[in-house]
């Protein structure tokens, strides 16, 4: 699978986000999905809205981000599925319903923001709990260390 990012989209519903400018907003976001990985081991691109933009194109880490060239992101990401020979390898992720719309018999998936976050993020492992007499033990041994 190959996800496609509706950048702005997913920055506005993330309420944790800080205030700032949009280049830390981005930098946050993209740090966000780098460690969360909510893609598992599939591709991952963000595309970011530049109407006045060259179509800069850049990776970070297992993640490529594209700046629209002269149009917006819903643009690109429609354009985009409609010209891949097999759509149905890609997941559309907005919140905007008039890319859900503009995608729509492509074979392309949608997937709410949320969703992605949520539901795709790579489960985390618990460690399993030890025995109260064998932390223990660790924690006065501990201690110890730490006091000397």
């Amino acid at each position: 699978m190959h996800y496609l990012v509706d950048g702005y989209n997913m920055l506005y519903a993330l309420p944790e986000i800080p205030p700032g400018p949009w280049p830390s907003k981005r930098d946050v976001l993209i740090e966000l999905l780098l460690s969360s990985k909510p893609q598992g081991h599939n591709r991952l691109t963000i595309i970011f809205d530049s109407r006045a933009g060259s179509g800069d194109r850049m990776e970070r880490g297992a993640i490529e981000i594209i700046f629209t060239a002269g149009e917006t992101a819903d643009d690109w990401i429609a354009r985009r599925v409609r010209e891949v020979p097999n759509a149905r390898s890609y997941v559309v992720v907005s919140n905007d319903q008039g890319i859900r719309s503009d995608i729509r018999g492509t074979g392309a998936k949608w997937m709410s923001t949320k969703e992605f976050l949520k539901e795709k993020a790579a489960p985390q492992s618990r460690p399993a709990r030890m025995p109260p007499e064998i932390s223990d033990s660790i924690t006065e041994e501990l201690k110890k260390k730490w006091l000397e």
